[in-house]
């Protein structure tokens, strides 16, 4: 099942159940995947993918700021949204799976000055199953130890 088959399917289950919460995040979703097609986004999954992944990043930071302000009853009702989003994405990478790839790219790539190159080689290689944020603290572990 595609992902937007997912989301359309998610809706109407959402809508039967009364559920407002999942029916405005699916919607949302929904809505920033149409926009990003119109932008040129391709419609297979892992494009899809990239736009729900933004999403969450986006949410992420607005409980960040949300609990900056004191404002936790924000930071919880965007924290469920987040947990709504996270079913549509690749599941995560363990730091054991992570750490793995990132010294087999290193050993592929060999002693690189800038740890950009070998981000972005891991980027490729998890293909959304960790986030950026995630990778470049992986790697500047391992080339730290």
């Amino acid at each position: 099942m595609t992902l937007q088959t997912q989301l359309m399917s998610d809706m109407k289950e959402a809508m039967k159940a009364h559920d407002a919460t999942r029916l405005g995040v699916v919607r949302f979703l929904m809505s920033e995947i149409k926009n990003a097609q119109i932008d040129g986004a391709g419609s297979d999954d892992a494009s899809l993918q990239k736009v729900v992944a933004s999403q969450v990043k986006k949410s992420k930071e607005a409980v960040a700021e949300f609990v900056a302000a004191g404002r936790q009853d924000l930071a919880d009702e965007e924290q469920a949204k987040i947990g709504i989003m996270e079913k549509y994405l690749p599941a995560q990478l363990d730091e054991a799976a992570l750490e793995k790839i990132v010294r087999e790219t290193l050993a592929e790539i060999g002693a690189v000055k800038n740890p950009g190159q070998i981000i972005g080689a891991v980027v490729k290689k998890v293909a959304g199953q960790a986030d950026g944020g995630r990778i470049k603290a992986m790697v500047e572990k391992v080339t730290a130890s």
